[in-house]
């Protein structure tokens, strides 16, 4: 039986077949094609999410509790924010129409500068109701700077040379009251000088007014400034 032998590859025809175009439709071109092309669009995704930021509004210096809001006291920030974050926070883009939102509000709670607004941290200053108490208080008994929108506790000591002023220490009567008014100039009555503070007591809290007022007529009132959360 006669046998049978290959004859080698002429050099002509081998470099015929290096010089041929790869063919694109084969599966191993296909799919390294497909693997950049998702390369590149994850990519590109992942560039365009970083930098995808939201204008919020932010505090420009500290503000505190009970405190009117101003327009003047924010500013616009460029944040990234995701999920419920993005509509948690105070992102109106219109100034005229932030103006007129916080026209009515005050702060919920202090921040400090640079924080971000949340939108609970504005309360509406409608939602304030109950008795308005007017209080009689010595310049050295009171925060120097205290204005309308500041939470105070009062607290109530005896006078000097009563009966009790020996022995009696002194008590909070009021916690917690948002300050209404401050009249008087501290500049002009001088730090012994007596000013006109004008505290809210809420309507939950109206039963101890009468105790309350009993220790105010007796004594020495001394408005102690809270922080924190209102």
């Amino acid at each position: 039986m006669p046998t049978l032998t290959r004859r080698p590859s002429s050099p002509a025809r081998a470099d015929a077949r290096r010089l041929q175009r790869p063919r694109w439709t084969h599966p191993r071109a296909v799919a390294g094609a497909a693997l950049v092309a998702g390369s590149m669009l994850l990519g590109s995704l992942l560039v365009t999410n970083v930098a995808r930021t939201t204008e919020v509004w932010a505090v420009s210096d500290d503000v505190r509790a009970g405190e009117p809001v101003r327009p003047a006291d924010l500013e616009r920030v460029d944040v990234r924010l995701t999920g419920a974050a993005a509509t948690a926070y105070l992102a109106e883009p219109d100034p005229t129409a932030l103006a007129s939102r916080v026209a009515e509000a005050t702060w919920a709670h202090d921040l400090a500068a640079g924080e971000l607004v949340p939108v609970a941290a504005l309360a509406a200053a409608s939602d304030a109701s109950g008795v308005e108490v007017p209080l009689q208080v010595t310049g050295t008994a009171m925060p120097a700077d205290l204005a309308a929108g500041h939470r105070v506790d009062v607290w109530v000591a005896p006078e000097p040379g009563t009966a009790r002023g020996g022995t009696a220490s002194a008590r909070r009567v009021l916690q917690d009251v948002g300050v209404v008014a401050v009249h008087g100039d501290s500049s002009a009555f001088g730090e012994s000088g007596v000013r006109s503070v004008v505290v809210l007591v809420d309507d939950a809290r109206a039963g101890v007014l009468p105790d309350a007022l009993a220790a105010l007529a007796d004594g020495r009132t001394t408005l102690v400034r809270r922080s924190g959360a209102a």
